[in-house]
């Protein structure tokens, strides 16, 4: 990230240096001593419900840097980026905000003689932003003072900040606390996802489950981001669509959304292609097009077979389209005219054919995206809410030193973030969420307070009872009535491990074979910098060789004191399971023997679906978890 050194020179008492830039036509201007560096627009994850002018936040050398866009902030017409387009990086009593700008255009030297005043209002600019108005070159060039104080402060108005209430003493004392409930050694367990191109997290333990998503029972009078009922095992769970929460347009539109810009490109491209045809141009044609849908079927994914389908039917017209053109090419070349016409002909039939395979993908991402898409059911200071994500990405142990305090920036609707990770030396920003500050929210509030005051929720019917109080079983025991499980895919199995025996779970990363292993060793990989053993769980269970891709998994589990990763071919979900609902294993395998670490049977709706328990510490003899610990020291 390049970026420019300011040097403050030691002027005279009555003189000052002002770092000026320019949105439009108008300069403005910060003391330079309130500057610390120039840099390039960084790379940025997007905030939830933050303030309009708010672009989103960055990592500037281990520094979680929020970026203002300065034309926003004053109420003018946002402006794309520009190789002029520059940050201002400003501190202000130690914190660091980026003040992003048309373009720079010098550090001037001000005598305070030149600098007066700033009138009530100063060309639709707030004059509680100026500090003053600096007149150069008898009055023809104009230079608007800024108080970066109050252009940094993000979420309150700047007479908030003239009183001194700003960040104000609640501020102050959650950013305190904050501070202290990051700080110290440890790990904190987070369940990460997406929702749109940007990470977020939640706690492990405020997470109950992680189901698939189904439609759910619609209900009238209801607010727009309440998708409905879900009913899971006996009870109702009311449905949250994230997205819509968050202010953002839905999955299937924004999926949509991108397609059918693509599309309508293609189609005037196949227009304009035609009319050159029919002329007789023998120019080369513009593939520009045919390269743009390209790039975008490689980086669009899905977990629904039919999605995918259309995308790679898509994909080999296109390419079939792209083959043409050169063809015709060659054609031209050799002076070949029948040859370049039965091509241009080809490229016209495939182009049609690209557009119907497009329409058909959009047509299909309505009834499809959901197997894409997952609920994240999380307990909400005892509302339980089923929120809607567009992914899951993975469990992950954080170290407590690589979380800190969000920048200080007040949310609409309160939904703040409670810290931002930095991994992967900063290159992966993780925004954490805190479920309580779901409920800050006034809306989601309200599904709160009905379910809690009047023993029903929105929907008409008896509360939704699934807090921490009823997962105990009335017995004298005290046994919980349910387990909370992982269960993951090796083939058409599944298979399910207590979520209490998983460390966390990880993408696959490259694993090094080591010589004279086990036959079930897979190897050894490095996890953010630890090695340990990996374990091929097919060749466990005696399954057949399976070559890894993108849905591969590696659960990381404790055997024997030995940290271990499993190698499956997916993670299905988290969910819970009524202890009623297992059985023991048949005697046939339930005894010793090779599969003496299944401990039960889960039968999931009433039987049509099972899963087969594991108890991973068994999955090892005494035996082979100390060749485990040779490999692993």
């Amino acid at each position: 990230m390049p970026t420019e050194t300011l040097q403050p020179s030691s002027g005279l008492k009555d003189e000052s240096q002002f770092v000026t830039f320019l949105l439009k036509d108008e300069e403005f201007g910060f003391d330079i001593m309130s500057v610390q560096e120039i840099i390039r627009l960084p790379k940025m994850a997007k905030v939830p419900r933050v303030p309009s002018y708010v672009d989103g936040i960055a990592n500037l050398r281990g520094v979680v840097l929020p970026v203002i866009d300065m034309r926003s902030r004053f109420g003018m017409e946002r402006m794309a980026e520009t190789d002029r387009t520059r940050v201002l990086v400003v501190d202000v009593d130690g914190v660091r905000t980026g003040l992003r700008v048309d373009r720079v255009k010098q550090v001037t030297r001000v005598m305070r003689s030149e600098v007066e005043p700033p009138p009530a209002t100063i060309r639709g600019t707030s004059s509680e932003y100026l500090e003053g108005v600096v007149k150069l070159d008898k009055g023809q060039r104009i230079i608007m003072a800024l108080s970066a104080a109050h252009v940094c402060e993000i979420g309150l108005p700047a007479k908030a900040v003239k009183e001194g209430s700003a960040p104000g003493a609640e501020g102050e004392q959650r950013g305190s606390a904050r501070d202290a409930a990051h700080a110290g050694t440890g790990v904190q367990k987070l369940v990460t996802f997406r929702i749109a191109k940007e990470e977020f997290a939640f706690p492990i333990e405020h997470v109950r489950e992680i189901l698939r998503v189904s439609t759910p029972n619609e209900v009238p009078g209801v607010p727009e981001y309440v998708l409905g009922v879900l009913t899971v095992r006996g009870q109702l769970l009311p449905v949250i669509d994230l997205r819509r929460l968050l202010r953002q347009q839905s999955l299937a539109d924004d999926f949509a959304g991108r397609c059918c810009s693509l599309r309508e490109a293609y189609e005037r491209w196949i227009a304009q292609t035609e009319k050159s045809l029919a002329a007789g141009s023998p120019s080369k044609i513009d593939a520009s097009i045919t390269e743009d849908l390209r790039g975008w079927l490689a980086e669009t994914n899905s977990s629904s077979q039919s999605l995918m389908e259309a995308l790679s039917s898509a994909r080999g017209l296109n390419e079939r389209v792209t083959k043409q053109l050169r063809a015709r090419m060659k054609s031209l070349e050799k002076d070949d005219e029948e040859g370049a016409r039965a091509a241009g002909e080809d490229v016209l039939l495939g182009g049609r054919e690209t557009v119907a395979a497009l329409l058909r993908f959009e047509e299909l991402i309505a009834t499809h995206i959901q197997e894409d898409q997952r609920i994240i059911v999380v307990d909400a200071e005892g509302t339980v809410l089923g929120l809607v994500v567009d992914h899951v990405h993975e469990v992950l142990n954080v170290p407590k030193s690589l979380v800190e305090a969000p920048p200080r920036i007040a949310s609409e609707g309160g939904m703040e973030l409670s810290g931002v990770a930095k991994l992967n030396g900063g290159a992966r920003l993780l925004m954490l969420l805190e479920v309580g500050n779901l409920l800050k929210d006034g809306r989601l509030r309200d599904v709160k307070d009905v379910s809690v005051r009047h023993g029903v929720n929105h929907f008409g019917v008896n509360r939704l009872e699934m807090g921490k109080g009823e997962m105990k079983d009335s017995s004298s025991d005290g046994q919980l009535s349910e387990m909370q499980l992982v269960t993951f895919m090796l083939g058409e199995e599944e298979y399910g491990v207590p979520i209490s025996q998983i460390q966390e779970i990880d993408r696959l990363a490259k694993i090094t074979k080591v010589p004279n292993a086990p036959a079930f060793i897979e190897g050894i990989t490095n996890l953010r910098g630890e090695v340990i053993p990996v374990l091929d769980t097919r060749k466990r269970f005696d399954l057949e060789a399976r070559t890894p891709d993108d849905r591969s998994r590696i659960i990381i589990v404790d055997l024997g004191g030995v940290k271990t990763g499993l190698v499956v071919d997916s993670v299905r979900q988290v969910m819970n399971l009524a202890r009623k609902d297992v059985a023991p294993p048949p005697e046939a395998i339930g005894a010793g023997g090779p599969q003496q670490f299944i401990s039960g049977i889960g039968k999931v709706d009433a039987g049509k679906r099972m899963i087969v328990l594991l108890d991973v510490e068994k999955i090892l003899s005494r035996q082979e978890r100390a060749h485990l610990s040779e490999i692993a020291s």
